[in-house]
């Protein structure tokens, strides 16, 4: 991954400062790479009052641009260690205000970094601010002060890191500097306070932006954003639900599964305690959580399942608990329907066979609900050992999916009666001859080649040519 060093932000080109070790959180310090000096015959104006040099206005380089300016634009001097130099020289009064923050950030009073990391705090707010921030070092300093055990300090760091994280063109450049790991180390250092809310809010609202986009969702997951986010997991329900939301887009990379199911044993727990928490927000994301997890491998399901059962049966509990927010039951409902699908994990569903079961007959209009329920229940069917609870609920099949306006429930309704008619068939065939034998008959008419696929089935059976008897 190489960092793009020009950006443009909204009428700006900005040529990002250059280090030797790009990555300045894992660096002990920075050092900025020296600005090329124009050349004395290359300019006849100053650059800031656009005056014309002469005998008398004469020519002074910015040893921190490379720029040729006049000495009243270009006549304050500061030492430059952020270039190696220790002794004062001159700097242009463009570069000057970012220029001496940055010197204040190498020395070693606490007082000196926090002005330098309100300073750039400050900047930012404005794109003219941010092309000086980042041509100047501004951002290296931000990285490379987050090592420093201040809190406000910190709070400036996130604040600004959490702006800059706004605009998608310094995405690269911020992953590449280190910017991530600044954050993560940050937050996990942080202990929540009335006081620390805001800087940990800005945070996570930074690793979400950042777990957005693929291709730096890699590089945060490299630079520990999953601990981090974890972690935050168990903290006040505002940052709870900015942990979920970011560890939801983590998920969507499957190849991050094993991770949180495998390489975290409070993981799962965690995240199953936050589906019956007090916010409803927070359930419904941990519930999409969960069943983003639930995509994964058989094992990864008998795991959720498990730890389901060691929490004290969190996903009947959030049904039984009646959530205001139908998509707390949406969500549990795909859940559901995607643990179904393990054989291993029949014994530890039968309760939650059960409240499937339920939810089909409270929330029959709620359509999104049934899509999941409809899927749930057919993916139970498959297994006999649910075979003599599903025959008791064939007239609401019948009632709910066979009879549906909807084809897909209509279609999800056949794979029950289906499943049904391979274990118990004549406990099935009695109920649909009280109803809903037309449907099965009208079904299998509708679905493509089912009528085509049986013929082939029976021809298995019995010959379609045949010798004289």
């Amino acid at each position: 991954m190489e960092a793009a060093t020009r950006i443009r932000i909204e009428g700006h080109d900005i040529l990002a400062a250059q280090t030797e070790n790009p990555d300045v959180f894992n660096a002990p310090n920075f050092s900025l790479t020296k600005a090329r000096w124009i050349r004395d015959d290359e300019v006849n104006i100053c650059i800031l009052c656009n005056n014309k040099f002469n005998q008398i206005r004469r020519k002074h380089h910015c040893r921190m641009c490379g720029q040729i300016l006049c000495s009243k634009c270009c006549k304050e001097k500061i030492p430059l260690p952020q270039l190696g130099i220790a002794e004062p020289e001159r700097v242009c009064e463009s570069c000057r205000p970012v220029a001496s923050l940055v010197t204040k950030s190498f020395s070693p009073m606490a007082s000196f970094q926090l002005e330098a990391t309100e300073g750039i705090a400050a900047m930012v707010n404005e794109p003219q601010g941010i092309k000086h921030v980042l041509e100047l070092g501004g951002l290296q300093v931000l990285i490379q002060l987050s090592k420093q055990e201040d809190d406000q300090i910190w709070e400036n760091i996130m604040k600004s890191l959490h702006t800059l994280s706004t605009y998608e063109q310094l995405h690269l450049l911020l992953a590449q500097s280190g910017g991530i790991s600044a954050i993560c180390s940050i937050l996990c250092k942080l202990t929540e306070t009335s006081k620390t809310q805001a800087t940990i809010i800005n945070g996570i609202s930074a690793l979400m932006v950042f777990c957005k986009s693929p291709h730096i969702k890699r590089k945060a997951l490299e630079d520990g954003a999953l601990k981090t986010v974890l972690a935050l997991c168990v903290m006040s329900e505002p940052i709870a639900l900015l942990a979920l939301q970011t560890l939801s887009l983590i998920v969507e990379d499957q190849q991050t599964h094993y991770m949180i199911i495998e390489g975290d044993s409070k993981a799962l727990s965690t995240i199953l305690a936050l589906t019956v928490c007090k916010d409803e927000q927070v359930q419904e994301v941990a519930m999409k959580l969960l069943a983003n997890l639930s995509l994964g491998t058989d094992n990864h399901r008998q795991r959720i399942v498990q730890e389901d059962f060691t929490a004290g049966r969190c996903l009947v509990r959030a049904i039984n608990n009646k959530p205001k927010n139908s998509q707390i039951l949406v969500n549990v409902a795909c859940l559901i329907g995607n643990l179904a699908t393990t054989e291993e994990s029949q014994g530890g569903l039968q309760e939650i066979l059960e409240c499937t079961c339920e939810l089909m007959m409270s929330h029959c209009e709620q359509l999104n609900v049934m899509m999941h329920v409809s899927r749930a229940i057919a993916n139970f069917a498959r297994f006999p050992q649910n075979t003599y609870k599903l025959v008791s609920y064939i007239p609401y099949v019948i009632q709910y999916f066979l009879k549906s306006s909807n084809d897909k429930l209509k279609l999800q309704g056949m794979r029950v009666i289906l499943h049904l008619l391979s274990h118990a068939s004549k406990e099935t065939i009695q109920a649909l001859l009280r109803d809903g034998a037309p449907e099965i008959l009208d079904g299998l008419t509708t679905v493509p080649n089912a009528l085509s696929v049986l013929q082939d089935v029976l021809l298995q059976s019995i010959p379609e040519k045949a010798r004289p008897i």
